[in-house]
């Protein structure tokens, strides 16, 4: 109302110009019949127009009663006559202020609406996008597991190198008793003692020949369990070589798997970029229909406490210009008892009904990103990109896909307004989120403003 004020004070200024000549004549009217009330009322009405809203309605209802009891006070007179047509010409005046304001109002709302609509929603991801340039461009799926192909032959034969030279060093075979000590088994066992044979001659002139038979027997057949467990030794180390360089094997396998890690990494970046991007455009989106609805909304609290003074000051002009028309009609008696019982009800006023945007059903509502994004690092990832092909690049290539790499749970550090896939079996447990507005507005939907018109507006944009 503040703009109302200024408009009308401007407009006041404006009839006191116009007004002069008419205002000279009721002054000396005034002058010759001792001052007349009409023209003391002219003057109110002037400094009434450009008080504030909450004085100037008061003023108002005060004006209309200060007019009826001067009409019932007398005949008409020449100075009520030019009071009249002057305060009619304010009245005027100032309903075109009201509405004026009131056309204002609906514009700030309405530019601040398409403020909230402008707010570009992120395009979705499309398969094709996927597709194209993370799984089938320069870093493809297919030089991932090309490459851990080319890295099963390294890997294999350094493993088999080191499984030989373990073999080699710590035969089982050589660690029987009979063949100890021997310097292919790591951990020998105790040889077995000939001593317990000492007693049975011990303190005898000779040996019984019974015993020394015995005792003969006893070590032929040692002599062929020797014979046959050092050809058991020997034949166990069969293709064993004296040393084993298996460092030289491993050096090439890893050369290999930092070559593969790179691939894997490049492949699995294209996910993470894809989430970042993706992630960066939700948040711009997020921000921009934060902050525009949350002036939206602040402008409708404004514009509904306001609205009631307008409607309070327009009721009150529409009194005042009846006042004004029935003091100049035919009969004023009859008229101005009509306009004292007249009742303005909404109805007579329905043009300065404001368009609150947000009772739409029409209006934008905040979007939501819906793309499931694929997480580097969990088992389903894992099984979708790599086990399931590593078939036709070696029977065990996916088992070389390293436990961590620097892509694995880059989702997870990225999206906050986007859904990651993930299973139970993950690296990163997938946790539902539903995206909040990120400045602490109230979100529409808990919006306190009942419905009350539901066409459409200039501002919703169609889906």
């Amino acid at each position: 109302m503040q703009l109302v004020s200024v408009v009308v004070s401007f407009t006041v200024l404006t009839l006191q110009g116009v007004a002069a000549v008419s205002s000279q004549k009721v002054a000396s009217a005034s002058n010759s019949t001792g001052g007349s009330p009409w023209f003391s009322l002219l003057t109110k009405s002037w400094a009434l127009a450009g008080e504030s809203e909450p004085e100037q309605t008061k003023g108002l209802d005060d004006l209309a009663k200060n007019i009826v009891e001067l009409a019932k006070s007398g005949a008409p007179d020449e100075s009520m006559v030019a009071a009249v047509e002057n305060i009619r010409a304010i009245v005027r005046d100032m309903k075109a202020a009201v509405n004026e304001a009131h056309h204002m109002a609906q514009g700030q709302l309405n530019e601040k609406a398409k403020a909230v609509a402008s707010c570009q929603i992120p395009p979705k991801i499309e398969e094709t996008y996927v597709e194209k340039v993370i799984i089938h461009g320069d870093n493809s799926i297919e030089n991932v597991m090309t490459c851990r192909g080319q890295e099963v032959a390294p890997y294999d034969a350094w493993k088999v190198c080191e499984a030989e030279k373990a073999r080699c060093s710590n035969t089982t075979e050589c660690c029987a008793a009979l063949v100890q000590p021997n310097k292919y088994c790591l951990n020998p066992g105790a040889p077995p003692s000939p001593l317990p044979f000492e007693a049975t001659c011990e303190g005898t002139s000779k040996c019984k020949e019974d015993d020394v038979k015995m005792k003969i027997a006893f070590f032929k057949e040692k002599l062929t369990e020797l014979d046959a467990a050092e050809k058991a030794c020997e034949d166990s180390r069969k293709g064993c070589k004296d040393s084993y360089d298996c460092d030289a094997l491993k050096t090439v396998w890893e050369t290999q798997r930092t070559w593969c890690n790179r691939n894997h990494t490049a492949f699995e970046q294209g996910y993470c970029d894809l989430a970042n991007r993706a992630e960066a455009k939700w948040e711009a989106y997020y921000h921009c229909y934060d902050t525009n609805y949350h002036t939206l909304y602040e402008e409708e609290m404004n514009q509904m406490s306001q609205a009631p003074g307008r409607e309070q000051e327009w009721r009150a002009l529409l009194r005042i210009d009846c006042l004004l028309g029935a003091l100049v009609s035919k009969d004023a008696t009859k008229a101005l008892e009509a306009c004292i019982d007249k009742t303005y009800t909404r109805k007579d006023w329905r043009h300065l009904t404001l368009v609150y945007p947000t009772q739409y059903e029409s209006f934008i509502p905040r979007e939501q990103c819906t793309y499931p994004f694929e997480e580097p690092g969990t088992a389903m990832f894992s099984a979708k990109w790599y086990t399931s092909k590593s078939r036709q690049y070696g029977a065990h290539a996916f088992l070389l896909i390293p436990k961590s790499l620097s892509t694995y749970g880059c989702v997870s550090g990225i999206t906050h307004h986007c859904p990651r896939l993930s299973d139970k079996t993950s690296l990163l447990s997938f946790s539902k989120k539903v995206s909040q507005p990120s400045h602490g507005h109230r979100h529409h939907y808990a919006r306190p403003i009942p419905k009350r018109h539901m066409r459409h507006p200039v501002w919703a944009r169609t889906h």
